[in-house]
């Protein structure tokens, strides 16, 4: 056995002592100066599992600021390799007393030192060095901004935070990119009176991590801020990021956003009147539905027709009613397709929705062209009620959607249950005879097929 095993033992054999006679203060301490030594001796070992053995003692059973300052004491003597292992305990142990010596590590020669000294301030970093961390995670090599944004990230309690946000008044640019980010990945939702104020900071990378973090939590507090940003932005990255943050905090706040985005149309230009108009539907409400339908006469052709797609894939059935009559204008093809197929939509059966069988039937008559029929026929094909089987029978006599009325028929008769057989064999055996297809004739047949009888053991 080496003699670094024998110490090894030896070791654990003094922490055990050390934790059952803490009664016997003399003794005590004469076992504690004896782990110290031990574990001095230890970290330099040459001995691989030796070395993992004492730092772990150093990380979790050995406490005491006396023992972290010896431990301290030892850096300058171990070669770099054992240096970095060290640091990296002393992180683990979070003891305050080693922040000193490693604050100074960040200025080392050795990029390696300053790498494992800024992630090992993750545990022992006071909110004083908030903004060390940020200038290095800003000008630092690759690797140096990796340890130190992770540090940021890593900053335990309140305290951090707030020196974050303080830190945010007087930081340059580049440091106060970095404490924007950490403040989002740590999501401190309290940080965002002040990084909203970096939306409108003169630098773009400020400006962009401001408007990141009011993507990932912004709420209805902010929209009228991100409408006026919107409304000034000039670089192509800030108009998608803003656009962005200002869909994402209607999708969470939605009717209370409205205002705010209807305010912002007025005396903006065309581009971001569409931009803007593209949060309303995530708004939602009324408000929204109104202002939609406005613009459909907007002096801009390119708004009016933003405002009819928009209008046709309204979330609400509230829509119905605008969309009934652009359905009937059959002059303007664009919109009759939109606003049929935004109709049918709408009174198809959805999660939280019943189908509208009525609706379903008016946008029938409406339809002008086979593809709005085949999308009624599709629709009540996943009804299986009486009356929609009754409305997709009156198109078996249509030959253009013959072939559709039968196979949706089909699907309807399938699933309807038994209370309805002599209807549903009517229409089965008119399927039979004008269908063309043969797989749906041949659904047609089983469908007429009686149940099974029941067995004993399922009655």
């Amino acid at each position: 056995m080496s003699v670094y095993r024998s110490k090894g033992l030896l070791l654990l054999a003094l922490l055990f002592a050390v934790s059952v006679t803490p009664f016997l203060s003399q003794t005590a301490k004469a076992a504690d100066d004896e782990v110290l030594d031990m574990l001095v001796e230890l970290v330099s070992s040459a001995d691989r599992d030796m070395r993992m053995l004492a730092l772990e003692q150093i990380r979790e059973e050995v406490p005491g600021e006396a023992a972290t300052l010896r431990f301290v004491a030892l850096l300058p003597k171990l070669p770099l390799a054992l240096q970095v292992e060290l640091i990296d305990a002393l992180g683990e142990r979070g003891d305050a007393a080693a922040r000193p010596a490693v604050l100074k590590l960040l200025t080392s020669k050795t990029e390696t030192i300053r790498i494992v000294a800024a992630r090992a301030l993750s545990g022992l970093a006071s909110p004083a060095d908030v903004t060390v961390l940020a200038e290095m995670a800003a000008t630092g090599s690759d690797a140096e901004k990796k340890a130190a944004r992770h540090s940021l990230r890593q900053l335990k309690g309140n305290d951090m935070n707030n020196a974050m946000c303080a830190a945010l008044k007087d930081a340059k640019a580049k440091p106060k990119t970095e404490l924007i980010a950490a403040l989002k990945d740590r999501k401190v939702k309290e940080a965002l009176p002040i990084v909203v104020k970096s939306a409108h900071d003169t630098d773009l990378a400020v400006r962009l991590a401001a408007l990141d973090m009011l993507r990932a939590m912004g709420d209805e507090k902010h929209t009228a801020a991100l409408v006026q940003r919107l409304k000034s932005a000039t670089d192509k990255s800030e108009q998608k990021l803003t656009s962005l943050a200002l869909l994402a905090t209607c999708k969470r706040a939605q009717a209370k956003c409205a205002d705010a985005v209807i305010a912002g149309l007025k005396g903006a230009d065309a581009k971001t009147r569409i931009l803007l108009m593209r949060a309303l539907p995530l708004a939602g409400g009324p408000k929204s539905l109104k202002e939609i339908v406005a613009r459909l006469k907007d002096k801009d052709k390119g708004v009016q027709d933003e405002a009819m797609r928009l209008l046709a894939g309204w979330p609400e059935r509230s829509a119905t009613v605008h969309l009934k009559k652009l359905a009937r204008d059959v002059k303007n093809l664009r919109n009759h397709v939109l606003a049929l197929r935004g109709i049918i939509r709408l009174a198809s059966p959805g999660k939280d929705r019943k189908p509208d069988l009525a609706t379903l039937s008016e946008a029938m008559k409406l339809a002008t062209r086979k593809q709005e029929k085949v999308l009624v026929l599709g629709a009540l094909g996943t009804i299986p009620t009486l009356p929609s089987l009754t409305l997709v029978t009156a198109s078996l006599d249509q030959p253009e959607i013959s072939e559709d009325a039968a196979f949706a028929a089909v699907l309807i008769a399938e699933k309807i249950g038994k209370g309805h057989r002599e209807q549903v064999r009517a229409v089965m055996q008119k399927v039979i005879k004008s269908a063309k297809n043969e797989k749906t004739r041949d659904r047609a047949k089983k469908a007429l097929e009686p149940p099974p009888a029941q067995t004993s053991a399922t009655r």
